[in-house]
């Protein structure tokens, strides 16, 4: 019985060590600032939501907001980290944020923002960049989606 529960801790601290993100990717996309830094995102959603918090601007309450989307981004140093989808005060995008708060991921379209933490707990834009390639997924289609058709003069319908 000992030799299981050491087994089982070994295989645990290796599935953290290897960075177990807890969802799964479904597109991946790159993205390319004017200079040339580029930002891989690899957007995906987990089985069960993940619960994190905001301050309400009105009330000034934390509250809780739950969801199952999350990214992991790959900076342009190497270095990766998982953010999940989080309240956006945004006019539009999806705003995500890791759990420590270090990090925040705007996607808003073809485009995305990178913020990074301050001391003071505002945060500084340190990227911002433009869809350069967004690799073929092996994802089939889903049935909800229609066909689009050309009629006879060759307009969509």
């Amino acid at each position: 019985m000992l030799r299981f529960v050491s087994i089982a801790f070994v295989a645990l601290a290796l599935a953290a060590a290897g960075g177990c993100r807890g969802f799964d990717i479904a597109q991946t996309c790159i993205f390319a600032d004017e200079d040339g830094n580029v930002v891989t995102v690899g957007y995906g959603s987990a089985e069960k939501p993940h619960t994190n918090t905001y301050v309400n601007p009105f009330t000034k309450q934390e509250m809780e907001f739950n969801s199952t989307l999350a990214v992991e981004v790959e900076l342009p140093d190497g270095d990766s980290f998982v953010a999940w989808r989080c309240m956006n005060f945004e006019r539009s995008g999806t705003m995500y944020r890791t759990d420590n708060g270090r990090w925040m991921f705007h996607a808003n379209g073809f485009t995305s923002s990178l913020y990074e933490r301050r001391p003071d707990g505002g945060y500084n834009l340190v990227f911002n960049g433009v869809l350069c390639e967004a690799p073929k997924s092996d994802r089939t289609g889903d049935d909800k989606w229609r066909k689009m058709k050309k009629d006879a003069k060759g307009k969509w319908r």
